[in-house]
């Protein structure tokens, strides 16, 4: 039994090295940008190809993490990443910031491109803008980007990925953003897309710039596939803004898996139910038992949490054609990624069951909240091994570490998750806590080679 988190798990850098973010899902380029570089300017395009390029691609590009599949906006790097066009292409889910070996500047007719540099404060604060407002035109009502944390964003990142971040500029104002997400000690085919437009400037080649620089930046970098994600509207929901899938569809990018994005209004679940719940699962664990903490992992459950993290890029469904591969994960890896959460002021509820004869651990469920946010939090990964599964584990994983969230942050109101279409078995445990459907994330995918 897997979850996914969207953005996202390294939440959102690094959900799941690619993939299945969680699928919230990871990638991994080696571009290594020195922030304080020199910037090369380079004219890559006549005004007479740009303006062939504007006719053709007449849509602006535009949000986990890699795996979370399991439950996941992020199975990947913790929030999930879009390809909201019109608007933006995300990656989750969770993300990462731009380093890069040269920093360059590519100039597309009016529309420049340029590498992210933290200590520029109007070029962060475009970026943050631009984000803010493609999030609140494109998914009303939903969180809009939390500006402390993506500036952490841009200073620290998990080991186990390579991040690189640009903005595309015009007369000096932000228009538009990317990020790679690149896993580098596995899934080093791939790329975790996110590019967004700003909802004023869509429609005018800005999309369709972002996203060839994106296909000769992966050729570059020795990475064939670029993965992204779109958001759909269910019937009876939501309206939500779906020109990002038809732009990844009008740019050769598949379809390769879907999720169902829940949320979870704790202010309308009963305390009395999900006792119920919670007592009758136990009835089903004997032999188990309950450990949680906030942000560090026991040391004696550390070496678990490494394999149960790899579990989560094999174990849960998903599509055949999704080129999500094995995640390479030890003790060091769960470390690095803790510290990279707490030096960003995440803060990381966990709980986890061990088999008590055996002193295995048998499966574990966490949950984000990003520093800023006081309403939303995010499941990343749920997952039990598979030889300790038929016995109400994931029930119990998943009331305990709700409990332990709002023990800690009582004011939390909404918790999101991702699970895929054909997990019946996860679908049924959210459900019976309270989370609704609110929209379908599609992982959208194209090989280049």
């Amino acid at each position: 039994m897997g979850e996914m988190l969207r953005a996202r798990r390294e939440q959102p850098d690094e959900r799941r090295g690619g993939g299945r973010h969680g699928k919230n899902i990871g990638v991994n380029p080696r571009f290594s940008l020195t922030l304080l570089g020199r910037w090369v300017i380079l004219q890559i395009r006549s005004v007479t190809e740009m303006r062939t390029a504007h006719r053709v691609g007449k849509h602006s590009g535009g949000k986990a993490a890699i795996p979370n599949r399991g439950e996941c906006p992020a199975v990947w790097g913790g929030c999930r990443a879009h390809f909201l066009c019109s608007g933006r292409i995300r990656l989750i889910r969770l993300r990462r910031f731009p380093i890069c070996e040269m920093v360059r500047c590519v100039s597309i007719s009016d529309i420049e491109i340029l590498p992210i540099d933290p200590l520029d404060r109007d070029l962060v604060n475009g970026w943050i803008g631009t984000q803010r407002a493609v999030a609140a035109h494109d998914l009303p009502g939903e969180p809009l980007p939390s500006p402390s944390f993506q500036r952490l964003r841009l200073l620290l990142w998990s080991a186990a990925v390579d991040v690189e971040r640009y903005v595309a500029r015009r007369e000096g104002a932000v228009i538009g953003a990317l990020q790679y997400s690149m896993p580098n000690r596995d899934n080093q085919h791939l790329i975790e897309l996110e590019l967004e437009v700003h909802p004023e400037h869509r429609r005018g080649g800005v999309g369709t710039a972002l996203l060839e620089f994106t296909e000769r930046r992966a050729a570059e970098l020795g990475r064939d596939t670029i993965l992204a994600f779109a958001t759909e509207s269910l019937e009876g929901g939501p309206r939500f803004d779906h020109s990002g899938r038809e732009f990844a569809k009008a740019r050769g990018y598949a379809v390769v898996d879907q999720e169902i994005h829940r949320r979870n209004d704790l202010t309308l679940v009963g305390d009395d139910e999900l006792g119920r719940l919670y007592a009758e699962a136990w009835e089903n664990a004997a032999g188990y038992e309950l450990v949680q903490w906030v942000n560090e992992c026991p040391d004696e459950l550390v070496d678990g949490m490494a394999m149960l993290n790899e579990r989560m890029y094999t174990d849960p469904p998903m599509g055949e054609d999704l080129d999500i591969r094995p995640a390479v994960y030890d003790a060091a890896r769960i470390r690095n990624t803790e510290w990279t959460a707490i030096e960003r002021g995440q803060t990381q509820f966990n709980s986890a069951i061990v088999h008590v004869e055996s002193g295995e651990l048998a499966g574990m469920s966490n949950i984000c909240l990003l520093p800023g946010e006081e309403l939303h939090a995010w499941q990343q990964d749920t997952i039990v091994e598979e030889k300790h599964r038929g016995h109400r584990l994931g029930m119990i994983l998943k009331i305990a570490n709700q409990r332990l969230l709002r023990r800690y942050r009582p004011q939390i109101r909404y918790v999101h998750t991702w699970n895929a279409e054909v997990n019946d078995h996860m679908i049924a445990i959210n459900e019976a806590m309270g989370y609704r459907p609110l929209c379908r994330d599609l992982d959208v995918q194209k090989k280049l080679s």
